[in-house]
């Protein structure tokens, strides 16, 4: 169940319009949402609504961002298993409240296209997004970064999130070596976590961008998924 999850994350990355276009740029994933009321569609389909509000404010849910953020602050563990071989310990630790929205979600109407349109709508329900910084470390110091994350909760005990790395500027020692970035026109690394009370486990993957057989609007530029870890 767990690697069907971050497959279909990543077919949804993929296949979204002009191939990255519904990765948020400046540090999401593919947006999940839109921001002060604004509607839109999403990159799994769905229709989506969010309206900000505050810590304690109650929500149709039955709980609160600052319930979520209780539930979910301070640090867990799990052992980290790189693709290219070895392992290590990988430490995340959720802070203090940043801002918090209420995000109505719905399937919109079929347009006849079928199955595959069904199969990106699948998790349009309702929810909250929470930001918190987040510290995400590697025992064997290939990452040391903190960064802001939006959390998608739909329980108040347990969220999800993902989060487009900044390889520039990165504080641990991570390099990718998975691909080789010569060979490509941009490398996007994600690091994608599912928090509890009481755990957490996650994948780091990455998509290579190749560069466009040619200058003209005919030009095919193609993707290259590859993993770089599993928590």
């Amino acid at each position: 169940m767990r690697e069907r999850r971050w497959l279909s994350w990543a077919f949804l990355a993929v296949t979204s319009a002009g191939l990255f276009g519904c990765i948020d740029v400046a540090g999401g994933g593919p947006k999940s949402g839109q921001i002060g009321g604004v509607q839109g569609e999403t990159a799994s389909g769905c229709h989506e609504e969010a309206e900000a509000i505050g810590a304690d404010a109650d929500t149709p849910l039955g709980f609160s961002a600052q319930d979520v953020v209780t539930a979910l602050s301070g640090e867990r563990s799990a052992p980290l298993t790189w693709a290219n071989g070895g392992s290590t310990t990988a430490t995340l630790s959720v802070g203090e409240l940043v801002a918090a929205r209420f995000v109505r979600s719905t399937t919109p109407p079929s347009s006849g296209s079928g199955g595959a349109e069904l199969a990106l709508a699948v998790d349009c329900a309702d929810h909250l997004q929470v930001e918190v910084p987040l510290a995400f470390s590697t025992e064997d110091g290939a990452f040391d970064e903190t960064f802001t994350v939006t959390l998608r909760a739909l329980r108040a005990d347990s969220a999800s999130f993902t989060h487009r790395i900044d390889l520039d500027a990165l504080q641990g020692t991570y390099e990718v070596t998975e691909v080789n970035p010569a060979e490509f026109r941009k490398v996007i690394v994600y690091l994608n976590g599912t928090l509890s009370s009481t755990a957490v486990d996650g994948v780091i993957s990455g998509v290579a961008e190749s560069h466009p057989t040619s200058d003209g609007p005919d030009g095919v530029v193609s993707a290259r998924m590859f993993d770089v870890a599993e928590f």
